[in-house]
């Protein structure tokens, strides 16, 4: 049995990261590990089940009715199911806890109405609430475990909120209230009384901790993607114009794996049962056992082989998004500018054709001015401003690369590496306009699975498109 396959290592300029810690190899699965926290996101919260995120949920929840529950989680939620089982690890104090649902009430009734993005900062914060209530009043040390590894995650904060920026310390303030509202609501009377207010401090948080989590949650969430019918249409609507996300989750160890634009894993998380998928083949009985995985595992598995030593990496978008887009998001979303060996070869690309990096002055202003809103219009206003400017950018960018010539398109064509062009052939799903990556279920699988669309392709389809020049 080979042991642990990761180690955590401080990596210069990127925070703590993860490597591997013995040679890996493709297939293999890196990391397997269940949610800490689980989040439905405000635009999904009455079509996806708010402790699970399983899409197509129909039951309003029975405690506040304005969230949906899945039937499994309804379940729970009575005492017949996973959701109150202590031996479940992917459900204590992952989804709808009495204080997210008390929250839930409160933010219904809250006037003037929270935002959107401050009813989703709530929810969060009041499923932090829901892992100190069950370690202050029921004893439960898992929780405060759980509630400290989130804490432990990049950025590091100082005790007097040094690293937090300001729009994160802003939004933690302004939802205070309405979060010990819902806190108090959770209380016996006669145990706040008693305790003189310091069960409900225990349990809210101060608000500099309330808004170092919100920092981490910005910074190491992953974002599930909203169910994709087979016409190209998301689940809630008719738009394909881009990604939608359903809700969020954060990983002990996943959220730690740094970002490349070439990445060495793929991410796969089990929210519409693809890790139980017989055709898929990341779990087989007759090898794992019986026992499926949890609807919020998440596995990160080997592209390629990665050597001892080798930092572990995986792609924060998806890999077919172009070089100035994709710098803009990462710098809009994470904070940082990627210097990977793809954007220092696409950068140079892009200042040799004269087209945008991602780095220019206009942009980084309207990111610094995001991230340093003081109050809540000023953050809409300065989100709206970003938004703009990157579909303004987006267009030009996507209407100059129309306009190029045949003679420009190959001239461009002509300068890619082939081991560049090799891997996209390789681990970027073929299917149109997905940009997923492909990656093999187990170490001896011969197909590899799309972790978007979950496209199945055979080694010998891409030998046959290799040879065939489809690429």
């Amino acid at each position: 049995m080979p042991g642990a396959a990761v180690a955590h290592r401080q990596i210069p300029g990127r925070g703590v990261g993860l490597v591997a810690a013995r040679d890996i190899d493709a297939g293999e699965t890196v990391v397997a590990e269940h949610a800490l926290l689980v989040g439905v996101s405000e635009e999904f919260r009455r079509v996806c089940c708010a402790s699970c995120l399983a899409h197509g949920a129909a039951t309003p929840c029975p405690g506040c009715g304005e969230v949906v529950l899945c039937d499994a989680c309804i379940a729970g939620h009575r005492g017949a199911g996973p959701c109150s089982d202590p031996a479940s690890p992917w459900q204590r104090g992952v989804g709808h806890g009495a204080v997210v649902c008390a929250a839930e009430r409160v933010a219904s009734a809250w006037r003037p109405p929270l935002s959107a993005p401050d009813r989703e900062r709530l929810r969060f914060l009041g499923a932090c609430a829901e892992l100190r209530r069950a370690h202050v009043v029921n004893g439960d040390a898992r929780a405060r475990a759980r509630l400290d590894a989130v804490l432990r995650l990049c950025p590091d904060v100082g005790p007097a909120g040094e690293g937090i920026d300001p729009r994160e310390a802003s939004a933690a303030e302004r939802v205070r209230p309405a979060l010990e509202a819902a806190v108090q609501a959770t209380i016996a009377t006669t145990e706040a009384n008693t305790a003189g207010g310091g069960l409900l401090r225990a349990i809210a948080g101060d608000v500099v901790e309330n808004a170092a989590l919100l920092a981490k949650e910005t910074k190491n969430a992953f974002g599930v993607m909203a169910v994709k019918r087979g016409d190209g249409s998301h689940s809630n609507d008719d738009s394909d114009d881009d990604r939608r996300v359903r809700g969020g989750a954060v990983y002990e160890l996943a959220s730690r794996v740094n970002h490349a634009c070439f990445p060495n894993v793929a991410r796969f998380d089990n929210f519409d049962g693809v890790l139980g998928s017989p055709s898929h083949e990341f779990h087989v009985p007759s090898r794992d056992g019986p026992n499926p995985p949890g609807p919020t595992e998440l596995r990160l598995v080997a592209i390629d082989k990665i050597p001892a030593g080798c930092e572990v990496l995986m792609s924060y978008l998806p890999v077919s998004e172009p070089c100035a887009r994709r710098r803009r998001r990462l710098q809009n979303t994470f904070g940082f500018e990627c210097e990977c060996e793809r954007c220092v070869l696409e950068c140079a690309w892009a200042t040799e054709d004269g087209a945008a990096t991602g780095d220019e002055r206009e942009h980084r202003d309207a990111s610094r001015r995001a991230r340093e809103a003081r109050d809540e219009a000023s953050e809409l206003e300065a989100d709206a401003a970003a938004d703009a400017l990157d579909r303004e950018w987006n267009d030009a960018e996507e209407t100059a690369i129309r306009s190029l010539d045949a003679a420009e398109l190959a001239r461009r064509a002509d300068r890619i590496p082939a081991t560049y062009a090799l891997w996209f052939a390789r681990n970027m799903c073929p299917v149109d306009g997905c940009g997923g990556t492909l990656a093999p279920p187990h170490a001896t699988a011969d197909h590899m699975t799309c972790n978007y669309c979950g496209r199945r392709r055979g080694d010998d389809e891409f030998f046959r498109r290799l040879e065939t020049g489809a690429g």
